[in-house]
């Protein structure tokens, strides 16, 4: 098996350790472009995730799939690279977005290989050592373009289990401008059998319409007898660029296999948010040990000439896990984050009739409970070096403000989260208000400390 080696740099990480908008708790490589996160699995005791990266520049471009593992997801080690381009192979021109597969106990990377940038991919699999650190170098094409003039782009592979047998999902774009999901047979991980349309965009309410629905994730929860079908959409503008719009649930039954219908069908209940900033995008969700645990990515906000500037680009958010209440997704941190609090907690009072507002620092975990139900109205504001407002970065109700330098992830009681992202210039504090009296308990940010990565 072969590896790539982890790219990095004495320049690329000086510009990271003295840029204002790198964070602190949010575990990246120093460099380089990274999005949307790929392969989530926990393997002996230890959680990896993967995660689409360009080592060599803040563009999204030479898509290799970058590693990181941890025994707890505080303590992150960045791992070689895994995947890259070859010069020849299916995925010559990126190792673009997938699953980690299982044959029996060996991991097997699931991704779609992208030869050129038409729309098309092929689902390609790599073999990876058991301790998913070294990839290859065969590459085995599982599904090519589908035999289906209706199908215009296909991409992402997800697998799952139904009914107990394994399928597999990918999104789709098709000709008369509709987004789908497309249904595989996976039950041989190595040789799938397409079995057309699963849901398309004519069938579901007008707030997840798109020209193609990226990233479908189906997660199910049983306790509400239903699925959540987690989809990303694309879009396209008048000049043929990409719009990421927003990342939605749909909320499905999905009937098991029977001897009369041997595939499943799924039936629309309703739709969701999966969280409402702006900046998030591409989640992968694992379900294990009972909890279905959610990473997104946060993609930048700032030109492109700035993160060239800076020499990185994109961010992963903490893990989260993800409920179904009252027909809303609700995720919150994995309780594991905790480990990123230093120190002793600090309390604050604020609102109506005490103090009205209280500083945080630029990395903090802060925990708002309100005097009464239904979680505390709260404004966060961005302050320069001198204590002035810049802007105001979230306005709304919220229980827990994680504020890592230039990502910001609001929780909320009865609701989707809110992921965003800032541009911090240097020396900013914030400013939290509140119109209701508030306890405000807040921890600073422990700063990452990369581990080591074992020789290979």
């Amino acid at each position: 098996m072969t590896t790539s080696s982890a790219h990095d740099s004495p320049a690329a990480t000086l510009r990271s350790s003295t840029d204002p908008a790198f964070p602190i708790a949010h575990p990246r490589p120093t460099s380089g472009w990274l999005n949307d996160p790929n392969g989530l699995c926990r393997v002996d005791g230890v959680w990896h995730v993967f995660f689409q990266y360009n080592p060599d520049s803040a563009q999204h471009r030479n898509v290799h799939w970058g590693h990181l593992s941890s025994p707890d997801l505080v303590a992150w080690t960045e791992e070689p690279v895994a995947l890259a381009p070859p010069e020849e192979g299916p995925d010559r021109a990126g190792c673009w977005s997938g699953v980690m597969g299982f044959d029996g106990e060996e991991p097997v990377a699931v991704y779609s290989g992208v030869q050129q940038f038409d729309g098309s991919s092929r689902v390609t699999l790599v073999r990876g050592s058991s301790d998913l650190r070294r990839w290859g170098p065969d590459r085995h094409v599982a599904a090519d373009m589908p035999d289906d003039e209706r199908v215009t782009a296909v991409r992402d592979p997800f697998l799952l289990t139904i009914g107990g047998r394994r399928w597999a999902l990918q999104g789709a774009g098709l000709a008369d401008g509709r987004a789908a999901v497309l249904l595989y047979d996976a039950a041989d991980l190595w040789h799938w059998t397409y079995c057309g349309i699963w849901l398309d965009s004519s069938e579901t309410p007008a707030d997840v319409d798109a020209e193609i629905w990226e990233c479908p994730q189906l997660v199910p929860f049983e306790d509400a007898g239903c699925w959540a079908l987690i989809i990303c959409r694309w879009h396209s503008d008048e000049d043929g660029l990409t719009v990421r719009n927003s990342t939605r649930a749909l909320l499905l039954d999905v009937a098991e296999p029977t001897s009369d219908d041997p595939m499943p069908r799924p039936t629309v209940r309703s739709t969701a948010a999966v969280d409402d900033g702006d900046s998030f995008y591409a989640p992968q969700v694992l379900v294990h040990d009972d909890r279905a645990l959610l990473v997104g990515w946060a993609r930048e906000e700032r030109s492109q000439e700035a993160s060239d500037a800076a020499g990185w680009a994109g961010l992963l958010t903490w893990p989260r896990e993800l409920f179904l209440r009252d027909g809303r997704l609700i995720s919150t941190p994995a309780p594991e984050c905790e480990g990123w609090r230093a120190g002793e907690a600090l309390r604050h009072r604020i609102g109506a009739g005490t103090s009205p507002a209280m500083e945080l620092p630029p990395a903090c975990d802060a925990l708002v409970e309100a005097d009464t139900p239904g979680g505390a109205s709260v404004r966060l504001i961005m302050l320069d070096e001198h204590g002035e407002p810049l802007e105001t970065t979230f306005s709304g109700r919220a229980e827990r403000l994680v504020i890592d330098h230039s990502i910001v992830e609001i929780y909320r009681p009865d609701d989707a989260p809110c992921t965003l992202r800032v541009e911090p210039h240097g020396g900013q504090l914030w400013r939290l208000e509140a119109e209701e009296e508030a306890t405000v308990t807040w921890w600073e940010l422990r700063q990452w400390s990369p581990a080591p990565s074992a020789p290979c």
